[in-house]
């Protein structure tokens, strides 16, 4: 999805690496340096760098838990650093980043009376249900454009030592189970926020939570940071298996795991796009892919490859040998038709040459087998790492290097207005296609937005009806030809035809200089205020969170703003933890009976940190 920042993602995310060969002959070695003198000498030019959008501050960095920077730096995108650094040198470092503190466990009157769950189902997964429609069934919830300005706060959780509020809850008729990336699963009293039972977890939580079943039992299901799915028991939260996912050696998670029937379809992302910006580093061999898993066990049952093995390809103008193909990576979470006995994904840019066919691509495979049954490519000769960022652009940017247009957005499937199945993707470039579900022949292609890298459709998009609604992140950068139209966009299933368009509006002064040259965390105006959280569709109105902390209810039939909430501010928690929303991203709100709740806070790119969990209500 994101590529480039999704790929540094984990924490220590950089744009930067190594030293030039001077800085290397003036500087002592490691040995001899303590963590904050290597910290000033060698990561403070990203990670105080003003201009680097990418990069966490060290204020950013003491929010994080210590595992999330360990990992960073002995596995994830910080990993040819941490090998510099030795064992010894990444303990050293994570003590001086994240401070020594004692493990997160909740006090014990944060603790409900009573523990016992319902387990029917109200949010059960990403996309609302299996065919990622972001659309609440009729009655799920009773918000409506009527009532929307009458939404005023519950209560606020606040996630324990995270920068990023980013995995997607799931919600029963009384609970809400909520992830902590710093490795910690909650289950809530979804109308107070008490605690009912609280689990550390193997490895930090990467993906959004699914609530399916694990030998008919209520099970949640997700995917942590090091390529483990995991199947934990909703009554208690104790684990019930765990497996290994990876395709090759820098495999991701990020779209959710979806169970379909018995199996259980996972995701395959990758992070190697970021560590490509190292010029020794042999880019680029890590591929996309999916994996399903038997869901009452674990056990793997197919694999598809996005791309074949990668081979040499030669040397870059560094010296370093090259490798290809790459890339082609699956961000969104599986979309799955049980008509056809299908599922469908969308796929990111390859990482290096030669470019292949299933990149930003919309893909469809057979379910039980994982067979190909056809693929639609939008982009072709997208090819695109971290090292195209540099200026200029560092020896692993490939020769022919493309736009970064990922399909990240799950794929949606729903009816048109002549009784027809039909699928619609959206993509980076802020362009939104309808295929033919059987065949993927293109129906019709239209436009959102201007598109860029970090523009156009990111997350997802919402369905009611015979309306589309498409949010568009568009960042204002200051560039040449480049007209950013960040909003809501509303569009007619049958024709493609472009309904009617919402803008949003930051509504305060800034500039990228004075954004980032910022002195405090949380600013009084944040640069970014798009749309990229994936949007639901709830009876009449559509709800969209922004990335300056705005979460607002608009009304489906004219884009009318309803109501505004700012959740980029400062919360007490009803489990005393200290709680500061920022940019709403990735997971979207969710609207269940008189409730709305929302994760706030997103560290990356530049955007506003935070660890709220807020719960709205109708009064």
């Amino acid at each position: 999805m994101r590529s480039a920042g999704w790929v540094l993602l984990l924490l220590l995310t950089s744009a930067c690496s190594g030293r030039s060969e001077e800085q290397t002959a003036d500087q002592t070695t490691t040995e001899t340096r303590t963590a904050a003198e290597i910290y000033a000498a060698e990561c403070a030019i990203c990670h105080e760098d003003s201009a680097n959008t990418r990069a966490l501050d060290k204020t950013q960095l003491a929010r994080l838990n210590p595992a999330q920077i360990a990992f960073a730096l002995s596995n994830g995108a910080m990993q040819s650093q941490g090998e510099a650094l030795g064992s010894g040198g990444i303990f050293d470092m994570v003590t001086y980043l994240a401070g020594e503190r004692d493990p997160y466990v909740p006090a014990a009157d944060t603790f409900c009376a009573d523990a016992t769950i319902n387990p029917q189902p109200r949010i059960a997964q990403w996309g609302l249900d299996s065919s990622s429609t972001n659309m609440v069934p009729a009655g799920n919830s009773v918000l409506t454009a009527a009532n929307a300005a009458a939404l005023e706060l519950a209560w606020v959780f606040g996630l324990p030592d995270v920068a990023n509020a980013r995995s997607q809850p799931v919600v029963t008729h009384d609970t809400l189970v909520v992830a902590a990336t710093s490795g910690h699963l909650f289950a809530l009293d979804r109308f107070t926020g008490c605690i009912k039972w609280h689990q550390p977890t193997p490895a930090p939580p990467r993906t959004a939570l699914t609530l399916g079943e694990v030998n008919h039992q209520p099970a949640i299901f997700y995917g942590d940071v090091e390529t483990h799915v995991n199947a934990v028991a909703l009554v208690d939260g104790t684990a019930l298996w765990r497996t290994d996912v990876k395709l090759n050696e820098h495999s991701w998670l990020t779209g959710a795991p979806v169970q379909a029937a018995n199996h259980l379809v996972v995701p395959i992302s990758l992070y190697e796009v970021g560590l490509a910006v190292d010029p020794d580093y042999e880019c680029c061999r890590s591929h996309g892919g999916v994996v399903t898993l038997n869901a009452d066990n674990g056990e793997v049952r197919w694999q598809f490859h996005t791309t074949p093995p990668a081979k040499p390809t030669g040397h870059t103008q560094h010296g370093t040998p090259s490798w290809g193909p790459s890339g082609a990576p699956i961000w969104s979470t599986p979309t799955v038709d049980s008509k056809r006995n299908l599922i469908y994904v969308g796929t990111g840019q390859n990482a290096s040459l030669p470019a292949t066919d299933t990149s930003d691509a919309v893909i469809a495979l057979h379910l039980d087998t994982g067979k190909l049954a056809w693929k639609y490519q939008t982009l072709a000769g997208d090819a695109y790492n971290i090292a195209c960022d540099q200026n200029p652009p560092g020896p692993n940017c490939p020769k022919w290097r493309g736009p970064d247009h990922d399909i990240g957005a799950a794929i949606i499937l729903t009816t048109a207005g002549e009784g027809t199945d039909t699928l619609l993707a959206g993509q980076k470039s802020g362009d939104i296609y309808r295929l033919d579900p059987a065949s993927g022949e293109v129906i019709w292609k239209s436009r959102a937005g201007a598109g860029s890298a970090l523009g156009g459709v990111h997350w997802g998009m919402a369905v009611a009806g015979e309306q589309l609604f498409v949010p568009v992140a568009d960042p204002p950068y200051p560039l040449p030809g480049y007209r950013p139209e960040p909003g809501l966009y509303a569009f007619d299933i049958n024709t493609g035809n472009r309904i009617w368009k919402q803008a949003v509006e930051r509504g305060c002064e800034t500039n990228l200089f004075e954004y980032f040259a910022r002195k405090t965390l949380y600013p009084e105006c944040s640069f970014f205020f798009g749309l990229s959280a994936q949007p639901q569709a709830v009876n009449d109105v559509v709800l969209a969170g922004a990335l300056d902390g705005k979460l607002r209810v608009f009304a489906q039939s004219d884009g009318r703003i309803l109501t505004t909430l700012q959740t980029a501010r400062e919360f007490a928690t009803v489990n005393n933890v200290a709680g500061y929303g920022g940019a709403i991203d990735a997971a979207g709100p969710l609207a269940v009976g008189r409730f709305v709740y929302v994760q706030s806070g997103y560290a990356q790119f530049g955007q506003l940190p935070g660890n709220a969990l807020v719960a709205y209500r109708l009064r």
